[in-house]
């Protein structure tokens, strides 16, 4: 059965500091993400993480191509957009990775230092080019968290079930099927089975986000404001997710399934940051259109509305 996720449900799992917190103790977020192809992913992480409440982001870039067209590198868009942004190796409570890059143009060196993270200890949010890269389940993965949407969701199906999906599966069901008509316990299933093999918590993006757990729990989100379906706003919501993840670090360790509550409490965020940034609190795309740079502003003001 599927729980659906509250604003109220994600007002609970919002850190608050409090007097006795330094920016270690608030989290400390790592980032390698972006590419000389998209450095805005990087930014537009990076400001979502930052605005989320993250003490400390940490941007490591990728083993990259001369950026094409003049475009600036990712770590110098990065800089340019957030001076307190740390640069280089050290200390980091959770990961995100593979948001704006592309598996075919990873290096060889890029792809072991990955691995390498999703072999590690800290909680890794999983999106876009690095899904490819999902181990086996073992004794020395970390806490895993897997940010598909629909077509991304269909490769990683077919690659780990070595089998297409159910027949009632559909990419892009219906609004009625979002709402629980036909087509909706079928994607339920699927995030649930799939989850489970993975041993990951996979979090379906759509206008009705699913959270599946590897336990068996699904939470649901939404139906969100049609104005987030626009470009760069996934990488919005892999910064707020790893925020999150980073705060509650030493609970992921503890508690795989943890990560469940978080990444639906970072997919209402999300939505409520597009809501406000529209003007369109009742998700009826009666609003404005909107960026994803214009969600990430707006998480500030979203969070003050939900706790």
């Amino acid at each position: 059965m599927t729980e659906h996720w509250t604003r109220e449900h994600a007002a609970e799992r919002l850190r608050r500091p409090g007097a006795h917190d330094d920016k270690y103790r608030r989290g400390v977020l790592g980032l390698r993400t972006g590419s000389a192809r998209y450095p805005g992913a990087a930014v537009l992480g990076a400001s979502a993480a930052w605005r989320t409440g993250a003490g400390m982001v940490r941007y490591l870039p990728g083993h990259d191509e001369d950026p094409p067209y003049g475009l600036p590198a990712p770590a110098a868009a990065v800089l340019a957009a957030h001076p307190e942004t740390v640069f280089g190796p050290g200390r980091c409570d959770a990961w995100v990775i593979g948001s704006g890059t592309d598996p075919a143009a990873r290096s060889a060196l890029e792809q072991s230092e990955l691995l390498e993270l999703l072999h590690g200890s800290a909680p890794v949010v999983v999106d876009a080019g690095a899904l490819d890269l999902v181990p086996r389940p073992s004794a020395d993965r970390a806490p895993l968290i897997l940010t598909p949407h629909a077509g991304e969701f269909e490769r990683l199906w077919e690659r780990t079930m070595r089998a297409p999906l159910p027949r009632e599966w559909v990419a892009r069901p219906p609004a009625d099927a979002e709402a629980g008509g036909n087509g909706a316990a079928a994607r339920q299933e699927a995030a649930r089975r799939l989850a489970e093999r993975l041993d990951a918590t996979l979090l379906l993006k759509g206008s009705l986000t699913l959270i599946a757990s590897p336990g068996g729990r699904v939470l649901s989100c939404g139906p969100a404001t049609p104005w987030l379906a626009s470009a760069g706003t996934g990488d919005v919501l892999a910064g707020i997710l790893g925020a999150l993840v980073a705060a509650r670090s030493a609970e992921v360790r503890d508690d795989r399934e943890s990560l469940g509550p978080l990444g639906a409490t970072a997919a209402v965020l999300h939505d409520a940051a597009a809501r406000t940034a529209s003007g369109d609190p009742a998700a009826t795309a009666a609003g404005r259109p909107i960026t994803a740079g214009d969600v990430a502003q707006a998480i500030p003001a979203a969070w003050r509305a939900l706790v």
